[in-house]
């Protein structure tokens, strides 16, 4: 059963943001959240995997245990979270074999008003608030 746990709390501002994602073989994954009033870049640099899914058919559809529940009646109070033992790990053990262990990779989710982004990365990523 998938374990979410809040991490990096209090480094984000709490507030409905919009993002914007870059991610390519030289700067690696980074997501730059934005609201009328905060500015936040999250800097994942090179990682394994990436999935973007729309928030209303992953939260309604994919997360669908007791823990999720209670995350979304909170309105997701924070911005980033840790999972361990969710399906997107699953799925990277299956095709990288060893190497999921090796690496130490860690699942993250960042939640927005409008998408969910799924990071598989052996790096914490680099978190800078603009404004």
């Amino acid at each position: 059963m998938e374990k979410w746990r809040k991490v990096f709390e209090g480094k984000i501002p709490k507030d409905d943001y919009e993002i914007r994602l870059q991610n390519g073989e030289e700067a690696g994954l980074i997501i730059t959240l934005y609201s009328k009033n905060h500015k936040v870049q999250i800097d994942f640099g090179l990682v394994s995997a990436v999935r973007m899914l729309d928030e209303g058919t992953a939260l309604n559809n994919l997360f669908c245990d007791d823990q999720i529940k209670s995350l979304r009646q909170q309105k997701f109070d924070n911005t980033i979270y840790q999972i361990t033992e969710g399906e997107f790990e699953r799925f990277m053990r299956e095709v990288s074999g060893d190497l999921y262990d090796c690496l130490d990779l860690k699942h993250y989710v960042v939640i927005t008003l409008n998408y969910i982004v799924e990071v598989i990365t052996e790096w914490e990523p680099k978190i800078v608030v603009e404004r």
